[in-house]
């Protein structure tokens, strides 16, 4: 059974050093509160909300599949020392992870796509399980960010559904995400710029195959 490293246990008592600064609760917000799994599921619930007359059938099953399995499965592996923590910083402890969230995803696609009248509901499915399929193969040679990755999307996305002056708050976001998870010491600055890059690239995408949904 994998075990956690001493380099992992140095990084995670000077996380906890750091946690008592302001600096280090500002990094923890940043890692806790605006984490992958609640900013998928705002994403989703903010999609969901303003494209589907089927908006609570389609969040539920998307929800509970994109967000709140993976993020499951990520504390069964920490409490059962195959990973060293929820997010998983140790990119050989991944694999595991991202086999099962793919099974999840597709699934969850599969049924999502089944009941949702949301064109970008559809496209948000088919570019969850490309992310989750890239993101895999890239880990087999780099840590990309998942946090950067989500944050990036997020904060186009959701503005994209209610207005672009929600960029005013999501962009800062975005930052604050990326800025925690360097300080944090949990990736370099090449791995956040990386996974925004994707992010951004998969809002693009989203957004010329459905459209804004704003109109």
């Amino acid at each position: 059974m994998p075990r956690v490293s001493p380099e992992a246990d140095h990084d995670s008592a000077l996380g906890a050093q750091d946690g008592q600064t302001t600096l280090g609760r500002a990094a923890w917000v940043g890692s806790e509160i605006f984490s992958p799994p609640v900013l998928i599921a705002l994403m989703l619930v903010s999609l969901a909300v303003v494209t589907d007359p089927n908006w609570v059938g389609t969040t539920v099953i998307s929800v509970i599949a994109f967000a709140v399995i993976p993020q499951a499965v990520a504390i069964a592996m920490t409490l059962r020392g195959r990973a060293t923590d929820k997010f998983i910083v140790n990119r050989a402890q991944r694999h595991l992870f991202y086999a099962i969230v793919m099974a999840s995803t597709v699934l969850g696609a599969a049924a999502t796509l089944f009941v949702t009248e949301s064109a970008w509901v559809s496209w948000a499915c088919f570019i969850a399980v490309g992310l989750v399929a890239a993101v895999a193969v890239i880990n087999t040679v780099f840590k990309i960010s998942l946090h950067a990755l989500i944050s990036a999307l997020t904060a186009v996305v959701i503005a994209s559904a209610f207005s672009w002056w929600v960029l005013l708050a999501t962009v800062p976001v975005w930052a604050l995400v990326i800025w925690s998870r360097v300080h944090l010491g949990r990736h370099s600055r090449s791995e956040v710029i990386a996974g925004s890059m994707l992010g951004f690239l998969a809002a693009g995408v989203l957004l010329l195959g459905a459209g804004v949904p704003m109109g």
